[in-house]
């Protein structure tokens, strides 16, 4: 790798986030000069993403050298950094997953982290990630992966497992400030949060306002149900219920915390609270139990808005992600500290198991990217990210080893699996419908 020119590979191009990724090099500032490959299976969507990058480049006359590659293997050999951004299987997939638990009362939220939504989108996702990592392997055996699809423990889990290459996930991150800026009165930059745990179910550790803790004064503010505008706007109303449960504060949104826990459907079926998380769902038609026609739009939205950049008609702007921040920093030897990623657990959170996949706080400097230590969470949320650990260890085992019964022991640890009869026919209906995308099962 040229220091600071490295070979970046986004696979699965077509995606929104590589707008949002181009606009992060402006942001960053210093990978000018860097190589840029854009490879997606989806040949189409490929050529409107690079005619949308390229225009913007020309038009801002940025120095970044961009190709599309039409083979896996062109696209990956000599990379330095790889971001995966793929949605294996496409919006067929999406309704497979969606829907077929829906039909068995699995009914999810978002349905692309965890539950047995999340646990079938990783059947088709998984395979895939691990065919680009074994291709490194052979092809780039130096690169990092930075992955970005869901459901983004089990992914890493199952790379950790079964490849040679690292792999660090990313997503947007939680850390409660805004909500606590609005719920105690604060002026939101003066807080500081350290949050830790897993994707979709961070916890937080510490709230600082300009260096004075101020997390005991928010839980209290949560409990007695201060402004209440602001705790049913945001939403927090699964994240207060919780709070009273477990004794800490989830920074993860309703939307994602409340698929991880037995509490869901009564949740889904409280008046208040089950209206407040069928709308911010934005993925299922609950009346109808299928997917929804705003999560369709959106994604036509997204691909408008790709169309009008290629024609000149709009700008980018940066993702709100790390992923440049981490290629920067390894690159040009940058010390960065980032809010967090997805990285194997080397003595981050106490009394979780080493190696596992925790969404920790994170440092980034030519020697990668390192887990903060935070130390211990309560017993009770500690036990809870174990159990969470352990079956998407055994999702992520299962998936890469074709093997149902394996599928079926992640499943039966999940508090939202309705029943081993239920999780066994979902499973069978999801594989026999995506059997050209996902080959035989045993």
């Amino acid at each position: 790798m040229d220091a600071s020119k490295p070979k970046i590979t986004i696979v699965g191009a077509g995606s929104p986030l590589t707008l949002g990724l181009l606009g992060d090099f402006y942001r960053v500032g210093d990978l000018w000069g860097s190589e840029l490959v854009l490879y997606d299976i989806d040949k189409k969507r490929l050529k409107a993403m690079y005619a949308a990058v390229r225009r913007y480049i020309e038009r801002t006359k940025a120095d970044l050298k961009v190709s599309m590659a039409t083979s896996k293997v062109e696209a990956l050999e000599n990379s330095d950094f790889v971001v995966v951004a793929i949605r294996a299987g496409g919006l067929r997939a999406t309704r497979a997953y969606i829907e077929i638990p829906f039909r068995y009362g699995a009914i999810p939220i978002v349905g692309d982290t965890t539950g047995p939504s999340g646990m079938l989108k990783a059947l088709v996702e998984i395979p895939a990630i691990l065919d680009i990592a074994h291709t490194l392997e052979d092809v780039s055996p130096k690169a990092l992966i930075l992955n970005h699809t869901n459901p983004v423990t089990a992914v890493c889990t199952a790379v950790r497992m079964a490849s040679k290459i690292p792999i660090v996930g990313l997503c947007h991150g939680y850390p409660l400030t805004k909500f606590a800026s609005a719920l105690l009165d604060l002026e939101y930059e003066g807080l500081r949060s350290v949050v830790a745990g897993i994707n979709h179910l961070t916890w937080v550790v510490e709230m600082t306002y300009r260096g004075e803790d101020v997390l005991e004064e928010l839980k209290r503010a949560v409990a007695e149900g201060r402004k209440w505008d602001v705790i049913a706007l945001h939403p927090y109303l699964a994240g207060r219920q919780l709070l009273k449960t477990y004794g800490m504060l989830v920074s993860s949104p309703d939307r994602h915390s409340a698929e991880f826990f037995h509490y869901l459907y009564d949740w889904l079926r409280d008046p208040e609270i089950g209206r407040v998380l069928r709308s911010v769902s934005h993925v299922v038609d609950y009346d109808r139990g299928t997917l929804s026609e705003e999560f369709i739009s959106r994604r036509r939205a997204a691909w408008e808005r790709v169309l009008r950049v290629a024609k000149g008609e709009e700008g980018v702007s940066a993702s709100g992600l790390f992923y440049l921040d981490i290629i920067s920093s390894i690159a040009n030897d940058v010390r960065r500290e980032l809010r967090v990623a997805n990285v194997p657990n080397r003595s981050c959170i106490e009394g979780v198991e080493e190696g596992a996949i925790v969404e920790v706080p994170c440092v980034v400097d030519r020697g990668g990217v390192r887990g903060k230590r935070v130390g211990r969470l309560t017993r009770s949320v500690t036990a809870l990210l174990n159990l969470h650990l352990e079956k998407f260890e055994l999702l992520a085992k299962g998936v890469a080893e074709r093997e149902k019964s394996l599928v079926l022991e992640a499943m039966g640890l999940d508090p939202t699996t309705p029943s081993p009869e239920k999780a066994e026919a979902m499973l069978n209906e999801f594989v026999r419908e995506m059997c050209d995308v996902l080959g035989p099962w045993s």
